[in-house]
């Protein structure tokens, strides 16, 4: 009752109160630009919100329901995102680097050139999601971990993966044309129906891969 109440905060102060109060319902913020830098949202709904251009470094929204929300050029690096519920928004040239993906739910999101170097995302969730030109490779202090993480039908065209773990994960079915893997680890991954022609395997540790239904490069033919 007192949630239904309140008035949705405007500016970060009233956000800060908001968060102050213990309320963690707050559905269609429109705040993009705001430098929320560590910034505690962990657990909160803020479904439908707009944070285009905003700053979040070390911010924590850890379990956080960010669905449909737009964090179109936002600042993300550092932060914790573990378990984040992200289907359906919106993320395009978004910087999340470093940060903590652990078991986040990005199935559906659109993250379009968005820079994901050295992020900690073992068990993450990002089936049927564009990620055309992301960037995956890991960061000077930290390798990208995407083990087990699961890609299937997503469109990775041309993101870039060079030294990715990617132990155990599924990307069967996805749109890798111009990926480039080089020297990933790609060990027991799921490469099932996949167009490998124009996808960048070099050096790339493919043991216990699986293959069916894929086309295969010349040089992975058998």
């Amino acid at each position: 009752m007192g949630d239904a109440n309140r008035q949705s905060p405007k500016n970060l102060a009233q956000l800060r109160q908001a968060l102050a109060e213990g309320n963690r319902h707050l559905h269609g913020l429109q705040m993009g630009e705001i430098d929320g830098q560590d910034l505690d949202l962990s657990n909160c709904d803020l479904q439908g919100s707009c944070f285009k251009e905003a700053r979040f470094g070390h911010a924590k929204l850890s379990q956080a329901n960010v669905q449909g929300c737009c964090f179109q050029q936002a600042l993300i690096w550092g932060a914790d995102l573990s378990g984040i519920k992200a289907r359906k928004s919106f993320w395009h040239d978004a910087d999340l680097s470093s940060s903590r993906l652990q078991e986040a739910d990005f199935n559906h999101a659109v993250l379009h050139r968005c820079c994901l170097r050295g992020v900690v995302a073992a068990r993450s969730q990002w089936q049927n999601a564009g990620l055309v030109e992301a960037d995956f490779r890991s960061g000077l202090d930290q390798l990208t971990d995407l083990g087990e993480a699961d890609f299937q039908n997503a469109d990775l065209s041309f993101a870039q993966l060079q030294g990715a773990n990617l132990h155990g994960a599924n990307l069967q079915g996805c749109c890798l044309y111009g990926t480039n893997f080089w020297q990933a680890d790609l060990r027991e991954a799921n490469l099932s129906g996949c167009d490998l022609r124009g996808t960048e395997l070099k050096n790339a540790q493919l043991e216990g891969c699986r293959f069916e239904g894929a086309i295969l490069p010349e040089d992975l033919s058998t």
